[in-house]
């Protein structure tokens, strides 16, 4: 992995794993990785679930739903290996 100053072009994996090192050089995700999109994770109830996802599919611009787990779900395969929400 790389280690230099330049954080914008490391992979969405290594900048991921900086993140769980508490990097100090990292205030912001904005710009980095570039060449991926970038998503916010939101975790909600069962209950609450197929509102949100109607929610996103009616406004998808500002609210892309790429994914969505399944109840006690940890990862997310599809967009990225190895990733774990608790860590």
């Amino acid at each position: 992995m790389q280690h230099s100053g330049s954080l914008d072009c490391l992979s969405p994996a290594e900048l991921r794993l900086l993140i769980r090192q508490k990097d100090s050089r990292i205030r912001t995700t904005t710009g980095l990785a570039d060449g991926y999109q970038q998503a916010g994770v939101v975790v909600l109830p069962n209950h609450l679930a197929d509102d949100f996802e109607a929610f996103c599919r009616s406004n998808p611009a500002p609210l892309p739903l790429l994914y969505r787990s399944q109840s006690g779900e940890t990862s997310c395969p599809p967009l990225a290996k190895h990733a774990d929400i608790r860590t």
